[in-house]
């Protein structure tokens, strides 16, 4: 799934948690070795739909609200997602992230 963002179009928090939703087995533990591919497919539409900082802070704030309510999960598995799905990203899926840095 590719998401082209148009100029104007804002950061949606509820299309990036929908967007990771299919990592949550995955960074609680129980998705196996590495993340399935349609969590994989999330992420990559999720970085392409925060292209300026401003969109990237945002999501940040987004996923460290959504990492809040779900308590079960590994940090290290979270810390790692971006990077195991090819990404990279300035930020990580961590209720502890300072998103203004």
């Amino acid at each position: 799934m590719l998401m082209i963002v148009e100029p104007g179009q804002t950061f949606s928090c509820n299309d990036a948690t929908n967007q990771i939703a299919p990592c949550l087995n995955y960074i609680i533990g129980q998705g196996g070795d590495a993340p399935p591919t349609e969590c994989c497919n999330g992420v990559r539409a999720l970085v392409s739909s925060v292209p300026t900082t401003p969109d990237r802070r945002a999501a940040c704030e987004c996923l460290k609200g959504a990492a809040v309510g779900f308590p079960a999960i590994k940090d290290d598995l979270a810390n790692s997602l971006f990077k195991k799905c090819g990404v990279s990203v300035e930020f990580s899926i961590s209720k502890d992230i300072n998103c203004q840095t």
